[in-house]
């Protein structure tokens, strides 16, 4: 009987604190919820590009070889590790399937960045818990975070205490705030390699605003800036230098990190042929990315100097390349995704300075685009999302990952057949496209990326007695042509995707 009340006291505070909790809970359930329809959506396939390539085979590593053996990888390549332990620890307690745990991972991400912003909203501005909730519903479904959330894990997780950490940037600093800034801002240099150099970037701009208008030192500014540049010198390989693991491949065509010239490059979504290309992505991709929202920002824009210490980091991140293309910060377009943030922040007081029937007809325009962006298959999508400026930076819709969904089964169709070779002295040399999925289900054979058929042409492979590959069928991608290995005979084929053999 004592047991039955303690349970019934335990449920009633349970009530109350959801009760007085409401908007908080909210500010979790609804991105949560929304980013799981696009799972649901997809099946038991995978959504976006890193979520095949590094997570899932990630997930498989650790619940095969042990969570440290996947760890000490991370290590080796000197990446932000969180997400990874995360990830590792799920997949070591549970040993689920590894794309269910990376499926499961998004929705999860998702909710605690809604809560971020909840949170930097009602205690970093001030605003009340209505309006903190509406900026997470409306940051929810513009389809920048979306996109973001698709396969931006790190950054996802990093952006998330990083709205967290500027809470507590320019508060009261008493103990307590102090240890949750240092907490938080820890936790973000540990997600992210951007957010890493974002957090850093507001604390030096902050520093050197205090000190010039108040004529006072903010050290923990200062701290923070300088831990931040440490972290992130570490990542770009200039504190450690990195081991690189052994390939038979050559490797692909040296192109520095930082600075990085965009002119001329050909590689992932930087394809650029010319100066003008440069300009042209970059200004057709800022109009689409946050056109939308930008009337709404002037209309709510308001001094806050968080908020333009951050958009001003994020601004140099993402157009400097207009100032220097040849020698400019790497990763433009995704300091650009990041950009969308803040200036959805003061799109969201825009949005309040109409009318209750605007406000009803911009949020159900927001849930239209965000249902258009979400929901459609295959070739599907509205025309706004497949123009060819922006369609190598952003998805037709989240309905795909490497390849689109209907290409899956056919690619472990190819790679299950592959693995049941069994023939010593192999190799298995996989197209990028493709890389994640060979490692997840071919173990009876090496599995090396290349980017470019050269790599390959290029390699030292006297010593294996068969060489395979996978590829698209009759070396017609999905967007056109490709280049296949040379010497490339198909030995297997489902539906657009074979397998191959290199005759030499």
């Amino acid at each position: 009987m004592q047991v039955a009340q303690t349970v019934w006291k335990g449920l009633r505070s349970v009530k109350r604190w959801s009760r007085a909790h409401t908007y908080l809970l909210l500010s979790i359930a609804t991105p949560l919820v929304i980013r799981t329809i696009p799972e649901i959506l997809a099946g038991p396939w995978p959504l976006g590009f890193d979520t095949v390539w590094v997570y899932a085979p990630f997930v498989k590593d650790v619940e095969t070889k042990g969570l440290l053996f996947g760890l000490s990888g991370i290590a080796n390549e000197q990446a932000a590790p969180l997400v990874f332990f995360f990830l590792g620890s799920a997949a070591a307690t549970t040993k689920a399937d590894p794309f269910a745990i990376t499926k499961a991972a998004a929705p999860v991400l998702y909710g605690f960045l809604g809560f971020s912003l909840y949170w930097f909203a009602k205690r970093g501005l001030q605003w009340d818990s209505r309006k903190s909730l509406l900026l997470v519903l409306v940051t929810t479904l513009y389809f920048v975070p979306l996109r973001f959330s698709w396969d931006m894990y790190k950054n996802t997780l990093g952006l998330a205490f990083l709205f967290l950490a500027l809470t507590y940037l320019e508060s009261g600093q008493n103990s307590r705030e102090k240890w949750l800034l240092a907490t938080f801002s820890g936790l973000s240099i540990l997600s992210s390699e951007l957010t890493s150099v974002v957090l850093g970037s507001v604390a030096g701009i902050l520093f050197l605003w205090s000190k010039i208008q108040k004529r006072h030192w903010n050290w923990h500014l200062l701290v923070l800036a300088g831990i931040s540049v440490v972290a992130v010198l570490f990542y770009l390989h200039v504190l450690v230098p990195r081991v690189i693991p052994y390939s038979p491949l050559a490797p692909p065509l040296p192109q520095s990190i930082f600075p990085y010239d965009y002119v001329g490059a050909n590689e992932d979504a930087y394809v650029y042929p010319t100066l003008f290309d440069v300009y042209a992505s970059v200004l057709a991709l800022t109009a689409f990315l946050l056109g939308p929202i930008l009337l709404l920002a002037f209309r709510g824009f308001f001094p806050e100097r968080r908020l333009f210490s951050m958009s001003f980091a994020l601004g140099i991140g993402a157009f400097s390349l207009l100032f220097s293309p040849f020698a400019a910060i790497p990763a433009w377009h995704r300091w650009l995704y990041m950009l969308a943030f803040p200036i959805l922040i003061l799109a969201t007081g825009g949005l309040l300075t109409f009318s209750r029937r605007g406000r009803i007809a911009i949020l159900g325009i927001l849930v239209l685009s965000a249902a258009a962006f979400i929901g459609p298959s295959d070739g599907g999508a509205l025309p706004y999302f497949t123009t060819s400026y922006t369609v190598r930076y952003i998805p037709p819709s989240l309905m795909r990952t490497t390849v689109l969904l209907a290409d899956s089964p056919d690619v472990v169709r190819v790679a299950t057949w592959l693995n049941q070779r069994l023939q010593p002295d192999s190799i298995l040399v996989a197209n990028i496209w493709f890389t994640g999925w060979a490692k997840l289900y071919v173990d009876t054979m090496p599995v090396y990326t290349f980017v470019n058929p050269l790599q390959v042409d290029s390699a030292s492979l006297s010593g294996f007695s068969h060489v395979y590959a996978i590829d698209w069928a009759g070396g017609s991608g999905e967007v056109g042509p490709v280049l296949l290995p040379a010497g490339a005979t198909e030995i297997f084929t489902s539906g657009r995707i074979s397998a191959y053999e290199l005759i030499r």
